[in-house]
């Protein structure tokens, strides 16, 4: 007898196996027809997604972040505060800062000026004032705070707008203005309608290159120069509450 030969045995098909084999000739199949005779084809890596954020998106993401909660914790500013309200203007002007290092990382210094307005809120707290918030010697009466002129040009601006209306006259508009800014919180005591319409008179006549409160006065009345008198007024006093919230003391404004 002859010698027997070992017969190789084959390794079973599995399912998984069959699927995987079945798959692989599918593609083979399919990028054979879709490349020409003769040519190689070449394989692309995939190009990643277009949307995806970069690294700096992120790292500048989150710094808004940062700067956007910072800036809601300013949001409770109060100068009827034990400390007029420095504690949420430090918080602000570091959240500014903080922000700048990140939008410009390649910048040798943050700004020294912002960075001396912060220190000078320091030292306040401690007694201490620096010359950059000392306040210039002037001639004759100190000035209103320009707080309170700015308060006062938006509150002539919304009286001059309600005049564009020739059925209203000067006075009317100011019992007007007078009335609403009761109704909007603003604590006026024996603030009359006269001392509105001398509000409106300084506007009108002092300079624009001098004085910020007319800057303000005259750019309110442009921005609302197409809209109807009391539609304007209205939409003035409105700025008004969100500028100078009715809350806080205005203790020479209303002289």
């Amino acid at each position: 007898m002859g010698a027997k030969t070992k017969r190789k045995m084959k390794p079973e098909k599995t399912p998984a196996m069959s699927e995987g084999r079945a798959s692989t000739a599918a593609q083979t199949q399919a990028h054979q027809r879709s490349v020409p005779d003769g040519e190689i084809a070449v394989v692309q890596p995939s190009a990643p997604q277009a949307n995806a954020p970069t690294s700096r998106q992120l790292e500048l993401m989150a710094a808004i972040q940062v700067l956007h909660r910072k800036l809601q914790i300013a949001s409770a500013y109060n100068t009827a505060a034990p400390d007029h309200g420095r504690s949420s203007a430090r918080i602000a002007l570091l959240g500014v800062l903080e922000f700048l290092s990140v939008l410009f990382p390649d910048a040798p210094t943050l700004p020294l000026a912002l960075q001396d307005l912060l220190q000078g809120l320091v030292d306040l707290d401690r007694g201490t004032t620096i010359p950059l918030l000392k306040a210039s010697k002037g001639r004759g009466r100190s000035p209103n705070p320009l707080s309170d002129d700015l308060f006062r040009a938006l509150v002539a601006a919304a009286m001059t707008s309600l005049m564009r209306n020739r059925e209203i006259s000067r006075e009317l508009a100011a019992r007007d203005i007078a009335g609403r800014l009761n109704k909007l919180g603003y604590r006026l005591g024996r603030l009359s309608h006269v001392k509105l319409e001398k509000w409106r008179e300084k506007m009108m006549t002092e300079s624009v290159l001098e004085n910020l409160a007319v800057q303000r006065y005259q750019l309110a009345l442009r921005l609302v120069k197409d809209m109807k008198p009391d539609e304007a007024a209205t939409f003035l006093l409105q700025n008004l509450t969100a500028l100078y919230p009715a809350e806080f003391p205005k203790k020479g404004t209303f002289k």
